[in-house]
């Protein structure tokens, strides 16, 4: 009796308990700002974004009013929701590196490029630009996917990367999108003040 006691003891001492690796909301702000050395390296890095998808024009447009707004704007293929949430809104996705060439309908008559945007950090060297970034994206016969982000929340140290949630919408016509702003802007909001069901996530956020 004394023995098999012995052996429960020993088997409850030695379980092994299977751990993920946990990433902070920081993570972003490490891969992204300061890893762009400036503003004209951050804006090289979003014109191969649009080289990759096959646009004609880019252009940046700076208004310099009491708050400057940088808008940089192209004419490819862009994206919508769904690949906004797959692809743009996942870190490390595999897009660059095993997608084949890029479908001909998307090409826009052009002929086949190399692509050059690396690693993601393209959409990530926003945050060099201005703390707020408004995405606005369309592509051809599907409707708008717009979200609206403060890179400032990924500075926070007590914030998990899955706390920091970003409002998309989509939208069908051009004038919707003044009328969707307010309630982004609210929802955007909520990962300062709190909100839904995770309490964790609430308890993170008013540390």
């Amino acid at each position: 009796m004394g023995t098999a006691l012995f052996l429960i003891s020993v088997f409850q001492l030695s379980m092994i308990e299977s751990i993920a690796f946990q990433t902070k909301a920081r993570t972003l702000d490490h891969l992204g700002r300061e890893q762009i050395a400036d503003c004209p390296t951050a804006i090289s890095e979003l014109w191969k974004n649009s080289f990759d998808a096959y646009a004609r024009s880019v252009y940046l447009d700076i208004f310099d009013g009491a708050e400057p707004v940088a808008a940089v704007v192209d004419d490819g293929h862009g994206m919508n929701r769904r690949e906004f949430v797959d692809k743009w809104l996942v870190v490390g996705t595999e897009s660059k590196a095993v997608d084949g060439p890029t479908d001909i309908e998307d090409r826009n008559g052009l002929d086949f490029r190399p692509k050059q945007g690396q690693k993601g950090i393209g959409r990530l060297s926003c945050a060099n630009l201005g703390p707020l970034l408004l995405f606005v994206s369309k592509r051809r016969d599907e409707d708008f996917v717009v979200a609206l982000l403060d890179w400032r929340l990924f500075e926070n140290p007590f914030l998990n990367l899955a706390d920091v949630r970003i409002p998309v919408a989509d939208f069908s016509g051009k004038s919707e999108l003044f009328k969707l702003l307010g309630r982004l802007f609210e929802q955007l909001m909520e990962n300062v003040w709190g909100g839904g069901d995770d309490a964790g996530r609430t308890q993170r956020i008013g540390a």
